[in-house]
């Protein structure tokens, strides 16, 4: 069964990316403003972005001194999207003909990678020259994919589920449509809880057939406050168990199911319902991984894991290259979040 999408696939042209992107946005600005402008902040230090209706008192006008006001700042954020390394000078110096009246105007470039030195300059001097002859302040601003979804993850919570949902299908689409390079060192982290043990034991993880997540190399396992161990993930599995004890593969992320793999899903079928109760021999897929290593990243921030959450490692330990997972495991140990 396939998990239902927030964002439009199958296609990339521009309008389509640039769709998905601004629907991105709008979802997050309907849950939160205060997100929405931080967000938006983050994208430039030169940026001080007020977003929605400002409250005050007693404020004195021309003649006179109201009560009160209610308003808002005005603001035009126009977006030029480009599926490559592609970006035109010119085509960017002629959007800065959409601005008008704006407190705050921002010409934001959006591609899979930032802007070349060399063109930068060169936009950036267009910029320059445009502001000094209207008395504008326009502000360029080059951002990639990965840097939106960065963000986004930033300024949002373990406990918005609905924003966690929407930013990993957002990512899933950017790295299926060659938005987002496939790191090699992605860390999907999963709640386990009562299961623990016998996920080290088994070395899997199961979840329901039909939800979703983006791409990972590896798997953490948490509980109580921790990841505490860490897997390179080889296959995941969808299987289903049989009246006669024989596992009925419906579908594989990497090739066929080894003997292993088999014996160790249904190993942990038999463990599941012995140890906890939970019948999971019908509907459930399973993250197979070469060995659970023991490690021990604590969360030090308010709360627990709500669900689940995406970590890239090569980011996050300062390192592009890893000799083994033992290596990252015992990374992870100096490191806190």
């Amino acid at each position: 069964m396939s998990s239902v999408h927030y964002f439009q696939r199958y296609s990339q042209p521009e309008n389509v990316v640039t769709n998905n992107t601004l629907l991105l946005l709008s979802r997050l600005y309907n849950e939160s403003p205060f997100k929405f402008k931080l967000l938006l902040n983050e994208l430039a230090d030169e940026l001080d972005l007020g977003v929605g209706v400002n409250f005050s008192q007693q404020e004195k006008a021309a003649n006179s001194i109201p009560d009160g006001f209610i308003s808002q700042e005005s603001f035009r954020i126009a977006i030029e999207t480009k599926l490559a390394d592609n970006f035109s000078v010119n085509q960017l110096a002629n959007h800065l003909n959409s601005f008008g009246n704006e407190s705050t105007k921002v010409l934001l470039a959006l591609g899979p990678i930032e802007i070349n030195f060399e063109q930068l300059k060169r936009i950036l001097s267009k910029v320059k020259e445009f502001n000094t002859v209207k008395s504008f302040k326009v502000v360029f601003i080059s951002v990639t994919f990965k840097e939106i979804v960065a963000i986004f993850r930033d300024i949002i919570d373990d406990y918005d589920f609905e924003l966690n949902a929407i930013i990993d299908d957002y990512e899933d689409f950017c790295i299926n449509s060659g938005l987002i390079r496939k790191d090699e060192y992605r860390m999907l982290t999963v709640a386990c809880g009562y299961t623990l043990e016998d996920n080290f034991k088994n070395n899997l993880y199961y979840d329901p057939a039909n939800r979703g997540y983006s791409y990972c190399s590896h798997l953490g396992i948490y509980d109580n406050k921790s990841v505490r161990g860490i897997g390179k993930i080889d296959n995941v599995i969808t299987a289903n168990l049989d009246e006669n004890n024989e596992l009925k593969i419906i579908a594989t992320s990497n090739g066929n199911a080894t003997q292993k793999q088999i014996d160790d899903i249904k190993n942990m079928m038999r463990d599941a319902q012995e140890n906890i109760g939970w019948d999971i021999r019908q509907n459930n897929k399973f993250f197979c991984v070469k060995k659970f290593v023991r490690t021990n990243f604590r969360k030090t921030s308010k709360r627990g894991l709500f669900g689940k959450k995406y970590f890239n490692l090569n980011e996050w330990l300062d390192k592009s290259e890893f000799e083994s997972t033992e290596e990252i495991a015992e990374l992870l140990k100096l490191e806190t979040w």
